[in-house]
């Protein structure tokens, strides 16, 4: 099935304001020759979008980094959208997965808003700033994560690295329930630098908040709520040229697709982790990531 053009030319400088600002929309799904090639029409069938969303759902939430499985998952099945729509319209299912499994935490969050309540904002500057690292990251290191995105090897590598990160939480520990604005700049620090493939937004957030004393839960909350205002800008930028210029009916079902899968294994994900926190168990995650980043040097090096 042929995935049509769904982005006017007038896009094409909010695609790249957006793969420079918001790391989740960095260019995994664009060909490396020609970054912001929105143009390009490729092949995308309906399995494949499934898989896509199945793989985004589960490793955006999962501490084992969604853009190094994509990456990896690309390079050796040969997958490529070349459309960032896909990628907002399946980023956009993670979104409702975390609104879905922190209603009760985000409907609070709200009403204290709307009540004035200066915890609440408090809050909402805490998630402002922890969104600013990746942002300015995104934009001063482009020309690198380009070619990084490009290369299997150094995905796997960044894999590696993600594995040693979890595996450093055995030694620390927290079980304070409120987020400071320390915590919030640090961990905003830490998701700047899952900029990289492999770098696990979720692992690298969460880690460093136990390191900072944080109860594992709450970190793993805040680190979901920051992913909220990034996906929904981008939603928000994308949805003008999907109403402009719609895509065809099969093309729609794929993206539908990609989204609802990404959706319900988001929401399995998120659920799975906080449990799996609650009993301190995020150390494990780091031998699954060395064996898939060793396993991914030993095939892609050289």
């Amino acid at each position: 099935m042929r995935v049509p053009r769904v982005l006017c030319p007038e896009s094409e400088m909010k695609i790249i304001l957006i793969s420079g600002l918001f790391f989740h929309l960095q260019i995994r799904y664009l060909s490396p020759a020609d970054p912001y090639a929105v143009t390009q029409e490729v092949d995308l069938t309906p399995l494949e979008a499934a898989l896509l969303g199945l793989i985004q759902g589960l490793t955006e939430f999962l501490p084992v980094s969604s853009s190094g499985h994509l990456a990896l998952a690309q390079a050796l099945l040969g997958i490529q959208t070349g459309d960032v729509t896909f990628e907002i319209i399946v980023h956009f299912g993670t979104l409702l997965a975390v609104v879905t499994a922190l209603r009760q935490r985000i409907a609070v969050l709200i009403k204290g808003c709307l009540a004035r309540d200066p915890v609440a904002w408090r809050m909402v500057l805490f998630l402002f700033l922890g969104t600013l690292p990746a942002a300015i990251v995104g934009i001063g290191l482009k020309d690198i994560l380009e070619e990084a995105f490009a290369n299997p090897a150094a995905v796997s590598g960044f894999l590696i690295v993600t594995g040693v990160i979890l595996y450093s939480t055995r030694f620390a520990s927290g079980d304070r329930k409120e987020i400071t604005m320390a915590d919030a700049i640090v961990i905003g620090c830490a998701q700047a630098m899952a900029v990289f493939p492999g770098i696990s937004r979720s692992g690298s957030t969460i880690g460093i908040g136990v390191w900072r004393g944080l109860d594992p839960r709450e970190a793993a909350t805040f680190s979901f709520l920051l992913s909220i205002p990034i996906i929904l800008g981008a939603t928000l930028l994308a949805v003008d040229d999907l109403i402009a210029h719609p895509p065809g009916e099969e093309a729609m079902w794929t993206l539908i697709i990609g989204a609802v899968m990404a959706y319900a294994s988001g929401v399995f994900a998120i659920r799975w982790l906080m449990r799996l926190l609650a009993g301190g168990n995020l150390a494990r995650f780091a031998y699954y990531c060395w064996a898939i980043g060793l396993a991914g040097v030993a095939y892609f090096w050289g």
